[in-house]
């Protein structure tokens, strides 16, 4: 009785060890492979703010200009920007998109990153005008 009590948390340990190590062969592929990640939005995820001039999100790569966009919906998922997002000339890291008056509601920021290697990342957040 006493002994598989014993084993059930050896393996429970060892699944820990697999789970952590993944995790961290993980991170380390994912800096081989250079994928362009946010590191500031503006306005951040989950932010409330009133009449947002425009959505600007700044990578950690220089990105592809051609294949990265942006595109900000409401809650009916109609999208409201009609200008087209740009990518930063001289950086090539910054992605910002003007936004129309927007009326209070919550919307999404949807963004699709191309880095100069080719390699795609995208994801989504919201945000709420008061």
């Amino acid at each position: 009785m006493h002994h598989s009590s014993f084993h059930c948390s050896a393996v429970r340990a060892f699944f820990r060890a697999a789970a952590v190590v993944g995790a961290l062969s993980l991170s380390s592929i994912g800096q081989a492979w250079a994928h362009a990640h946010p590191e500031t939005q503006s306005p951040v995820a989950g932010a409330i703010v009133i009449a947002p001039q425009e959505v600007r999100i700044t990578y950690d790569e220089a990105l592809e200009a051609a294949f990265s966009s942006l595109i900000v919906s409401d809650a009916r998922g109609k999208q409201v920007n009609s200008a087209k997002a740009e990518v930063d000339a001289a950086t090539r890291k910054t992605m910002r998109v003007a936004l129309p008056t927007l009326p209070a509601g919550e919307y999404q920021v949807k963004w699709v990153a191309v880095g100069d290697d080719g390699h795609r990342t995208q994801g989504s957040y919201k945000f709420t005008v008061k």
